[in-house]
């Protein structure tokens, strides 16, 4: 199960294409308004799938269409600003075409995107001795002109790499792998953000950890250490969930590392209907973990 063409890959992308809205995008349920992480991960898993052409092309039209006059991305169409979805409008668009103009309008907002970066000598050192992290780095945020943290980070990461951009941005992009470097926990893994708080080392968290070792692996995979992959294992375990396994074996997989148990498991909670949790989104993300893994290639 899970190579191409097989049951659980063929009733997810059917599944998907069922619960597609009839203005070409998916919500976070069947009937729900379409928004832009579904939509993104919802493309970038069925591809250029021609069985699926009919249902990729309403999705592109639907994301072109709910891109913003700034160039990024809300939560739906309606959303009044844009922010960290732009990283799952660039995905799924680069998915059918990297060069795109919509991927290049998506991309300077990403690189243009204000973050939060302390500078000033005095209050850096006061921030890294209270708070063990390096703030002149950054990454990217949630929203415009606030604090970066790992997830956003990662995605954004992963948009620069599917729209082909690396080389160009390649002093931005290492700032933010910089960045992840220096928020990794003492142990392995990856928390939400800060990797301290309040006078305690805060655990790793299967998704940051999925998300962070993902990009990693894609743009440097030299910064993965041995302690990343067991952290990841053990939370992904820990936590069960369909989400945490199929971002789980996206990780690994792009590493290299088999992890049958993983997929025995996201198999497993498969429902009757081809979905996971009945949810397009974590259907998209559990399809790509058992057909194939991320679709864009490492470098190294």
């Amino acid at each position: 199960m899970g190579m191409p063409g097989e049951p659980s890959a063929r009733n997810a992308r059917a599944f998907l294409t069922r619960s597609q809205n009839p203005d070409g995008g998916w919500g976070y349920r069947p009937g729900s308004p379409s928004a832009t992480e579904p939509t993104g991960a919802a493309l970038v898993a069925l591809g250029p799938d021609p069985e699926a052409a009919p249902a990729v092309e309403r999705a592109r039209r639907w994301l072109e269409a709910a891109q913003r006059p700034d160039g990024g991305w809300g939560l739906s169409r309606e959303d009044p600003e844009s922010h960290w979805m732009t990283a799952w409008g660039i995905l799924g668009l680069a998915r059918l075409n990297p060069h795109a103009p919509e991927v290049a309008r998506g991309v300077r907002w990403l690189i243009e995107l204000p973050v939060i970066r302390i500078e000033a000598a005095e209050l850096t050192a006061e921030v890294s001795r209270t708070l063990r992290i390096d703030p002149r780095l950054r990454g990217w945020p949630w929203r415009p002109g606030e604090a970066s943290w790992v997830e956003p980070t990662a995605l954004a990461l992963l948009a620069l790499d599917a729209a082909s951009v690396v080389e160009t941005h390649r002093d931005r992009i290492a700032e933010a792998v910089g960045y992840l470097v220096d928020r990794r926990c003492v142990g392995g893994g990856w928390n939400f953000g800060n990797p301290f708080m309040l006078g305690a080392n805060l655990p790793p968290r299967p998704h940051p950890t999925a998300w962070a070792l993902l990009a990693l692996r894609i743009l440097s995979p030299q910064a993965i250490r041995p302690e990343d992959v067991t952290a990841l294992r053990a939370e992904m375990y820990r936590d069960g969930g369909a989400m945490a396994l199929a971002l789980g074996q996206l990780a690994l997989t792009a590493i290299g590392i088999e992890e049958p148990e993983a997929r025995e498991r996201l198999q497993r909670q498969q429902a009757p209907d081809g979905s996971w949790e009945s949810s397009p989104y974590v259907t998209a993300l559990s399809a790509l973990a058992l057909n194939g893994g991320w679709p864009w290639a490492p470098r190294g």
